[in-house]
C-alpha cells in the first residue's frame, strides 16, 4: 500500500509538472460594413482568416458583417470593451476617442502622404485613449478621400444647400452645416435604406468605400475631397493578453503588413472605380479650384475651435500636425 501511494504521488508530481495546454481562444470579429463585397470588408475578413491560420490552432475567429449582430457602427468600440466582440475595425470612433478626429477635419489633409504623416502623430494619443477603455490598438488603414455622391445631381459646393447629407463624424457635420446642408449621421450598414427612403439626398463616402456598394442608388458625384477617413484595428486587451507573447507579436506583424497593403489598395483603386461608376451611369464632376478655396477658407477657423473644445492635448496635437504639414 505504501509503495502504491508513493507511486501515485510520483505520478501526480510528474503530471503536475507538465505545462497545461493553452485553451483555444474563440473570438468574434466585427465589421461595420454590411456588404461583403466592399474592399475594406474583404480586407478585414482576410485579416481575420490570416490571423487564425497563423495561430496554429490557438485562436479561432468568426467574421461577422455589420448588422448581423445588434451592434451599431458607433458602438463597436464599446462592444470590444465589453467583450461582446473581441476584434474589430473602428471607423466611428469619435465618441470614444474624440481627439483622434483631428485627422478627419475637413480640408486639413491633402493626399495620402499627408494622411500617413498625420496618423503617425495621432497614434500615441489613440493608443492611450483606447487603453483607458480596455482596448489595444493594433494598427489602422485609411481610405481614399471622401467626396460627395447624390441620389439626384450634385455638381458644386452650392448644391449642398438645403440637402440632407449623410456624414460619419461631427467634423463632417460642421462642414455640411457651413454650406447650408443638414447632416445625418449614419453608419455604413444604414446608408442603403436611407437612400431608398429619401432620408438622405447626398452621402459623403469614397469610391473605394460605399460608392461601389450603393451605385444603383446614386446618380452623380462631385469630387470635392473633404477628408480622408481612418479605420482603427482594435482588440479587447484582456483577451489579447491571454495569448502567448509570440502570437501577440505575430498578430501585430500581420496587422501591419495587411493594413499597409489595404491602404495602398484603397488609394490605388480610386481612379478605376470612378471609371466604373461613370460606366454605371453616374455623372462625375471634378472639384473646382473655386470650391476648394471657399471650403478651405470657411473650414480653417473651425480647426482651432474644434481642438480647443477637446482640451489642451488635442490643441497640441493639431498644432503638431499643422506644423508637420506646413499648414
Amino acid at each position: 500500500m505504501r509503495n502504491l501511494l508513493i507511486a501515485l504521488g510520483a505520478a501526480a508530481a510528474l503530471f503536475g509538472a507538465q505545462p497545461a495546454l493553452q485553451a483555444q481562444e474563440q473570438w468574434q470579429a466585427y465589421t461595420y460594413w454590411g456588404s461583403p463585397t466592399v474592399i475594406a470588408a474583404k480586407g478585414f475578413k482576410k485579416l481575420t482568416e490570416d490571423i487564425e491560420a497563423a495561430s496554429d490552432g490557438a485562436l479561432t475567429m468568426k467574421f461577422n458583417l455589420g448588422g448581423s449582430l445588434s451592434i451599431a457602427g458607433a458602438n463597436i468600440n464599446s462592444a470590444v470593451t465589453d467583450d461582446v466582440v473581441q476584434f474589430a475595425h473602428d471607423a466611428f470612433y469619435q465618441g470614444a476617442i474624440p481627439g483622434a478626429g483631428v485627422v478627419s477635419l475637413p480640408f486639413l489633409i491633402r493626399g495620402a502622404d499627408e494622411m500617413a504623416k498625420a496618423v503617425d502623430l495621432v497614434i500615441p494619443y489613440a493608443e492611450a485613449e483606447y487603453k483607458k477603455r480596455g482596448i489595444t490598438l493594433l494598427g489602422y488603414y485609411s481610405y481614399s478621400p471622401q467626396v460627395l455622391f447624390s441620389r439626384d445631381v450634385v455638381k458644386s459646393l452650392a448644391d449642398l444647400n438645403g440637402k440632407k447629407v449623410r456624414v460619419t463624424s461631427p467634423e463632417q457635420s460642421d462642414f455640411v452645416k457651413a454650406f447650408g446642408g443638414t447632416p445625418v449621421n449614419l453608419t455604413s450598414a444604414d446608408v442603403p435604406t436611407a437612400l431608398e427612403r429619401g432620408l438622405v439626398d447626398v452621402v459623403l463616402t469614397a469610391p473605394s468605400g460605399g460608392a461601389m456598394a450603393w451605385k444603383e442608388l446614386l446618380k452623380s458625384s462631385y469630387r470635392l475631397e473633404v477628408n480622408f477617413p481612418v479605420s482603427w484595428i482594435i482588440v479587447n486587451s484582456d483577451r489579447f493578453e491571454t495569448l502567448a507573447p509570440e502570437l501577440q507579436e505575430k498578430i501585430r506583424g500581420i496587422v501591419k503588413t495587411e493594413t499597409t497593403a489595404l491602404t495602398k489598395e484603397l488609394a490605388g483603386n480610386d481612379a478605376s472605380l470612378n471609371e466604373q461608376l461613370a460606366a454605371a451611369g453616374l455623372e462625375i464632376t471634378e472639384q473646382s479650384a473655386e470650391d476648394q478655396k471657399a471650403a478651405m477658407e470657411k473650414m480653417e477657423p473651425m480647426w482651432s475651435t474644434w481642438a480647443e473644445g477637446r482640451g489642451p492635448e488635442v490643441v497640441e496635437l493639431l498644432k503638431s500636425i499643422r506644423t508637420t504639414l506646413g499648414r
